[in-house]
């Protein structure tokens, strides 16, 4: 989540279940027979965020993880910093009580291609978050090769398993015949889009969670250590690598986006959740856009989403240093308008205050200079960090304490029917607003959440000439009650056309982890468009009336198409990719132990076109 459930998994409190952002060195190994007392170190170092009623996931909900899983994120992923001060037996220790015992799995290319597919690669082509960089999440018939009236018949072609993880939230791309997908441990595929099969792997030194951007002939992507890479789509060999932020906090949750011989990379981070710990010097991040030349990943600008730098501004109640500003981080991909020659950007709260006027805002910034052209916050007194949390101590909490509204959803660049241009933003205020992209300013609003935390509009919408197409989440803070719906937006008006609720009875079977919050990003075709939801379900909705045309409960088991047993989960980031004639999902999200875990990338194709295998079909449900 930050939540979104926005992501922003990884982004509250010291996450062991996000865990899973995981840079997957070293494997988990046997502790000595007589160690330290695991138990103890998590009391003493563990239970001031994981303990009950906070924001991090208390005991309970980490020990549904693996003890691999909790060893790994103490030692290379989400929990490195916290852990340490800890030892290599500490750490063991620490991961076999809280962790459970997993069963060994192998290596996910376990299914290799036996040779380059026969035939001309298929034309249409995704290769991004979105599939242009306008960001609008709008597949044409072209691209798409797949009607209206095919969609009823969707079935399940393959499911891909991902290797030892307990969620899949990565948004897949592809072009010329080949899927491209990142996961939470770092391990970037190339698979055949038609059959599922593996050409290549790629280890990152930390976790990916980004979509793979593609550019001639490269990928390019960001992990949770701040690095962005460029990997050759051929051989899937590393062509650059650059840092681009220095903080220790610093990560990359979102898609970068390409537009000529550039690349523009959002920077987000786990400040704001490390903020729990009255310890910690808080807060120093500054979020960011940063300009690199595709040939070499050499840096041309950045531009920071709050104008000055932190300094010290006193102490907390424990003594400990405070600075400030901070925070603005971006967690959405950037949206290109080159007609303007504007990068727009939205970003998130304020971590300190006073609040910055730049945050919580959508911005255009100069596609050359990285220069704001203009800026509108869109939400006021809203400095927040994980202190803030109902039960927390509140050491590091601002005393304007908001209610977390900021933005987690990518901007929208769109053209009407009548040719004016807008500017779509989705907030988890509830609120969604058109924004005249020359100015900033506000051209029409309309609610269509209550907000939250986790609540409002989280991860993205669709849009095309006529409507958006904006999900709801709407899951409160402390339960799995949620409110989620799909709404159409008419956006010559800003008037709300219809709302399609979740069906209330469809978390009936798993009543301990589902929700109906719709948080993860829309996808749009003509006539059609398809979301997911944390009740495990991906539907697709006729885009006039809101019905639903076809759904498929992804909550199951699965023999992978690598030969590796998976499982689906919640939908709860990314959205499908459609393309030439396939649609793509990743399922499983486990958000703070309140959503369903699971592990695989599904293919879905129309009826009549006879799948390349047998493997990857449900085999049971949960």
């Amino acid at each position: 989540m930050r939540t979104r459930l926005n992501c922003r998994i990884l982004v509250f409190g010291w996450q062991l279940v996000v865990l899973l952002a995981l840079a997957a060195r070293p494997g988990f190994a046997a502790p000595p027979a007589a160690g330290p007392d695991g138990e103890a170190i998590f009391a003493s170092k563990c239970m001031l965020c994981h303990g009950p009623g906070l924001r991090a996931p208390d005991l309970a909900q980490l020990k549904k993880l693996s003890a691999e899983y909790v060893y790994k994120a103490l030692t290379t992923g989400a929990m490195q910093q916290q852990a340490a001060s800890l030892s290599a037996a500490d750490r063991h220790a620490v991961a076999e009580y809280v962790g459970s015992p997993m069963k060994a799995q192998q290596p996910g290319n376990l299914n290799p291609c036996k040779a380059k597919p026969a035939g001309t690669p298929a034309p249409g082509s995704w290769t991004g978050w979105s599939p242009n960089e306008r960001n609008n999440r709008y597949q044409d018939a072209a691209g798409a090769g797949l009607s209206a009236s095919d969609v009823p018949g969707l079935e399940l072609k393959w499911a891909f398993v991902f290797p030892g993880m307990n969620t899949a939230g990565n948004q897949p791309t592809g072009i010329g015949g080949r899927l491209y997908t990142g996961s939470w441990d770092g391990t970037v595929y190339a698979l055949d889009a038609v059959s599922g099969c593996s050409y290549w792997m790629f280890k990152a030194d930390a976790g990916v969670r980004t979509a793979v951007v593609i550019v001639n002939g490269m990928g390019v992507f960001g992990d949770f250590k701040a690095n962005v890479y460029a990997i050759d789509l051929s051989s899937g060999k590393q062509v650059w690598k650059v840092k681009v932020d220095d903080h220790s906090e610093a990560r990359i949750t979102a898609s970068p986006v390409v537009w000529q011989d550039r690349i523009y990379v959002p920077v987000a981070s786990l400040e704001e959740g490390v903020a729990e710990d009255p310890k910690y010097e808080c807060c120093t991040f500054r979020g960011s856009v940063v300009a690199l030349k595709l040939s070499d990943g050499s840096q041309i600008w950045k531009s920071f989403t709050i104008d000055e730098a932190a300094h010290p501004t006193g102490t907390n109640r424990a003594g400990t240093a405070q600075f400030g500003p901070a925070g603005g981080a971006v967690w959405s991909s950037p949206t290109i308008d080159a007609k303007r020659g504007l990068v727009y950007v939205t970003d998130g709260n304020a971590y300190t205050a006073p609040e910055p006027p730049t945050t919580e805002a959508v911005a255009a910034l100069d596609i050359d200079t990285g220069k704001r052209r203009w800026v509108k916050q869109l939400n006021f007194n809203d400095t927040w960090n994980g202190a803030c949390m109902k039960g927390q101590n509140g050491v590091n909490c601002p005393p304007t304490s908001g209610p977390d509204f900021d933005f987690g959803a990518t901007p929208a660049s769109v053209t009407l029917a009548d040719g004016r241009e807008l500017v779509l933003a989705g907030q988890k205020s509830g609120m969604f607003y058109a924004l005249n992209p020359d100015n900033g300013d506000i051209v029409w609003q309309v609610r269509l959440g209550r907000g939250g935390v986790y609540g409002g509009i989280e991860w993205g919408f669709s849009a095309d000439g006529h409507y958006a197409y904006v999900p709801v989440s709407d899951r409160d803070v402390t339960s799995l009650e949620a409110d989620g719906s799909l709404n159409a937006v008419d956006l010559t008006t800003g008037k709300a056309v219809w709302r399609a609720p979740d069906p209330p009875d469809s978390c009936k079977a798993h009543p301990d982890l589902c929700s109906v919050a719709q948080a993860a990003v829309t996808t749009l075709i003509p006539g059609v468009i398809f979301s997911g939801s944390f009740d495990g379900h991906l539907r697709a909705y006729d885009v006039s009336s809101g019905k639903v045309i076809w759904e498929f409960e992804t909550d199951r088991v699965y023999d992978g198409i690598n030969h590796i047993s998976g499982h689906g989960g919640s939908i709860g980031s990314s959205g499908p990719t459609v393309l030439n004639g396939m649609v793509y999902q990743t399922s499983g999200y486990a958000s703070y132990g309140l959503g369903m875990p699971g592990n695989v990338l599904l293919a879905f194709g129309p009826a009549q076109q006879k799948s390349t295998s047998n493997a990857g079909l449900a085999t049971t449900k949960k």
